[in-house]
C-alpha cells in the first residue's frame, strides 16, 4: 500500500492514501481510541468495534461513512508499545512512517485529490497545535448556542463529548451544508474570518 507523507504545515502531516477503503481501515482504530463515544481511550479489537458498529448503524458502513481522519501524536503511543496487539500490516505501516519524528505533532489522512477536505481537517490541526487558536475559536463558540449541533454530531455515532468543541468548529467551516441544525451565519463568519486568519500564516 502507498501512502505519501507531506509536511503541510510546521508539525501537521497529511497523509495521502490511493483509496478510500485504504483510507479508513488503517485509521479506524487510532480515529476512534481518539474519539468514539465507545472506545475513546480503551484498548479494543477491530472485531469489537464492527460489532458495536454495526448495532449503531444497522450495518457495518465504517469505511464509505467517513471520508477523512485526523489524530494528534499521543494517539500512537499504545499502539506503539504493543497494547493493541497484533496490530494490522496498515496500522504497522502507518506508525512506522512516524518511527523518526519526535515531539508532537499532528496527523491528517485523506484520499488522493480530495482537496475539499483539506480544510476541514486543517481546522481540527490547527485547533489541536496553536493554542491561541484553539482560544480564539472557543471564545466565539461562546458566544453563540451550539448545542443543537453538538447533538447531532454525538448522533453520528462518530464523536464523544470532548472532541465536540473542535468538531463544531470544523463541520461550521466546512459542512454545514451537510448539517439540520445549521449554524448561524453569524457563527460561520466569525470562524471563517479566524480560520483564514491563521490558515495564511
Amino acid at each position: 500500500m502507498h501512502i505519501k507523507k507531506t509536511e503541510i504545515r510546521d508539525r501537521i502531516f497529511q497523509l495521502e492514501f490511493n483509496s478510500q477503503l485504504e483510507l479508513a481501515s488503517t485509521f479506524l482504530r487510532f480515529e476512534e481510541f481518539y474519539e468514539s463515544p465507545r472506545f475513546r481511550g480503551k484498548i479494543f479489537s477491530l472485531k469489537e468495534f464492527k460489532e458495536w458498529y454495526t448495532k449503531e448503524k444497522g450495518a457495518f458502513t465504517y469505511y464509505e461513512d467517513w471520508p477523512a481522519f485526523n489524530i494528534p501524536s499521543s494517539v500512537l503511543k499504545p499502539f506503539i508499545q504493543g497494547k493493541f496487539d497484533p496490530l494490522s500490516p496498515a496500522e504497522k505501516q502507518l506508525i512506522s512512517i512516524f518511527k523518526n519524528v519526535s515531539g508532537i505533532f499532528y496527523i491528517i489522512g485523506v484520499v488522493v485529490g480530495a482537496d475539499s477536505l483539506c480544510d476541514h481537517e486543517l481546522a481540527h490541526a490547527l485547533f489541536f497545535t496553536i493554542p491561541s487558536y484553539r482560544e480564539q475559536v472557543l471564545s466565539i463558540l461562546n458566544k453563540f448556542n451550539v448545542d443543537k449541533i453538538k447533538q447531532e454530531l454525538m448522533g453520528m455515532s462518530g464523536y464523544c463529548e470532548e472532541v465536540l468543541d473542535d468538531e463544531v468548529n470544523a463541520w461550521t467551516l466546512t459542512l454545514s451544508d451537510e448539517l439540520k441544525a445549521k449554524p448561524q451565519k453569524e457563527l460561520k463568519s466569525e470562524l471563517e474570518k479566524l480560520f483564514l486568519e491563521f490558515k495564511s500564516r
